[in-house]
């Protein structure tokens, strides 16, 4: 690993637990043990570092997106695919950081509503249309505005306050906006092939087990 992603990377663990402001230069180069000008080499300042971070991150989840397009036999597991990435996408972010992004890193913030706007709202926007020409998903629901509900369901859980932490799981959170996003998504075609794959997934896990 060249040094500029051993710094980004490292960088990025530490913010994620600590906080973006609250990360300086100064604990970076003394948990890496090299110098803050070697840091400097790299990266011109703190801004520049957070927006290789966000660039860098946001890039690994691209290919993430994509993927589940291509390693998918039909929209339902596309669908499934799809979501496991949002959760996964959401599941280390807080509402404090993307706070410290919007107000204080704008390029990186726009990055990510770049990527919301584009890579999510596409990736979901697809495979509604797919399942709509498999006959999997219903045709009188509007990709557009769906693929917009469905990101903005995932998105609560971090932006608003609406399910506290300490009261609720991520996971839980998630998988209850999923269940009722795909009661109102699926044709009856789509509900059986659905259930035969979280069948198909039980009976792995109770093999693995």
């Amino acid at each position: 690993m060249e040094m500029k992603e051993k710094i980004a990377e490292r960088a990025s663990e530490l913010m994620l637990q600590f906080g973006i402001r609250t990360v300086t230069m100064d604990d970076i180069s003394r948990d890496l043990g090299i110098s803050k000008k070697t840091i400097y080499q790299y990266f011109k300042d703190k801004k520049e570092l957070v927006n290789t971070i966000t660039h860098l991150h946001l890039n690994l989840e691209k290919e993430r997106f994509q993927g589940s397009a291509n390693d998918s036999e039909d929209s339902v597991q596309e669908l499934i695919l799809v979501s496991q990435c949002l959760r996964e996408s959401m599941k280390d972010m807080k509402m404090s950081l993307m706070n410290e992004l919007q107000k204080f890193y704008p390029e990186s913030w726009q990055m990510y509503e770049d990527f919301k706007q584009g890579v999510m709202l596409e990736s979901i926007t697809n495979v509604i249309i797919r399942g709509q020409k498999e006959g999997y998903f219903r045709a009188e629901v509007d990709p557009n505005i769906v693929a917009v509900m469905r990101i903005e369901q995932v998105q609560s859980f971090i932006m608003r306050n609406l399910f506290p932490r300490e009261q609720y799981s991520l996971y839980d959170v998630q998988m209850q906006l999923f269940d009722h996003f795909i009661h109102g998504l699926f044709t009856i075609e789509g509900h059986q092939l659905f259930n035969q794959y979280t069948t198909s997934k039980v009976k792995q896990n109770e093999t693995l087990n």
